[in-house]
């Protein structure tokens, strides 16, 4: 594949990670909405924990999209690493970041999951 294709690949992916947060940051928006009204003040304890269910649900599909096109964006880093374009090797040195961005994907989702499962109980 040429250099190229992968770029063109490589936004694509990009694209794919953003889009794929899109349906978390609705139902936190909801959520935080309903937690800040005291909308669960006095809820049912099914009413709460299905609002966690549906939480937790939601940021797992999310981020099992955006490692799946976080893997795939690292394999077209590695065969930009030795193309000679400067945007190649721009996207190329970004690996790191890739990586980072997973690790702090999973520390973000946790703590964001048990802020809003105290806030709701």
């Amino acid at each position: 594949m040429d250099s190229t294709s992968l770029i063109t690949n490589w936004n694509t992916l990009r694209k794919s990670i953003i889009q794929s947060q899109m349906a978390s940051v609705i139902i936190l928006a909801v959520a935080l909405y309903l937690v800040a009204t005291g909308a669960f003040i006095g809820a049912a304890f099914e009413v709460k924990l299905f609002a966690v269910v549906v939480l937790v649900a939601t940021g797992a599909l999310s981020i099992v999209n955006q490692f799946a096109a976080m893997r795939e964006g690292a394999a077209v880093v590695k065969d930009l690493s030795g193309s000679g374009s400067a945007v190649a090797t721009v996207i190329a040195s970004s690996a790191r970041y890739v990586q980072l961005t997973q690790a702090l994907m999973v520390a973000f989702a946790l703590v964001i999951i048990i802020v809003f499962a105290l806030a709701i109980f």
